[in-house]
């Protein structure tokens, strides 16, 4: 596998669920320090931009699911600090436009 980059989360993963009483309760995905793998996208991985528009978070998301050791549960749980370096290494100058060579 080509490696992207790796990540070490600063924060824990965790989903809230409500219980039927409405007690809410915490359940620990991933523990602060884990190491969060990218490999480098394919062409499909990078059509989920397309298939989200103007959707930039959605997208990033979706890449993350697509090329990372995170499963939708937990890339939808991300802190908001770790889904920024996240997608800021998933993406990298992807969301500036692809690069199609000098001008004629």
């Amino acid at each position: 596998m080509r490696t992207l980059g790796t990540h070490m989360l600063t924060q824990p993963i965790v989903l809230d669920t409500r219980t039927a009483d409405g007690e809410v309760r915490e359940e620990e995905l991933k523990p602060a320090g884990f190491c969060v793998v990218l490999r480098r996208p394919k062409a499909k991985d990078m059509k989920v931009f397309d298939d989200h528009g103007d959707r930039g978070i959605a997208a990033v998301m979706a890449l993350l699911q697509r090329i990372s050791n995170l499963d939708g549960i937990e890339v939808e749980n991300l802190d908001k600090d770790d889904l920024e370096v996240l997608g800021n290494l998933a993406s990298g100058e992807r969301l500036n436009g692809l690069k199609t060579g000098e001008t004629a």
